[in-house]
């Protein structure tokens, strides 16, 4: 029968440390709403139709982390401040873009990290934002057998 034990504070602060911090993440939308990915999908399917670089100003966006937002280790688990990204719409007439999915990329932008199929379909224009939260927390659990 397995058994689980917690992490301790010291290991799960160095992963966050070592994987998080000083690294720049990318924020990614993609139009594909009949799909459903995972962050386990290759990069280019996940980001095969993202929005169009430039389209009403769109360009991806980043999130990064510093030491202070790693927060205090309780019940296995270190969570990470808040952390925001925001598009808008350069208010071009005509260049409307809609998008299904947030993607965030990993600093190299050559993996996905974790993906987001929204309620339903967006459109920006006419100088509207989109602001989109990412909190993150990380878990600490090991399992005998």
């Amino acid at each position: 029968m397995p058994i689980a034990a917690r992490v301790g504070a010291s290991e799960l602060n160095r992963i966050a440390t070592e994987s998080y911090v000083n690294q720049n993440f990318k924020v990614a939308l993609v139009d594909s709403p009949g799909s459903t990915f995972d962050a386990d999908d290759p990069l280019a399917t996940v980001i095969a139709n993202e929005v169009t670089s430039g389209l009403g100003g769109y360009t991806r966006q980043q999130i990064g982390f510093v030491t202070a937002d790693i927060g205090l280790y309780s019940d296995g688990q270190v969570p990470f401040a808040r952390k925001a990204a925001t598009f808008v719409h350069n208010n071009e007439p005509a260049q409307a873009y809609r998008f299904s999915h947030v993607v965030l990329l990993s600093p190299d932008e050559q993996d996905v990290v974790c993906t987001v199929k929204l309620a339903s379909r967006a459109t920006l224009s006419d100088g509207q934002a989109a602001i989109f939260y990412f909190d993150f927390t990380l878990y600490g659990v090991f399992v005998a057998a």
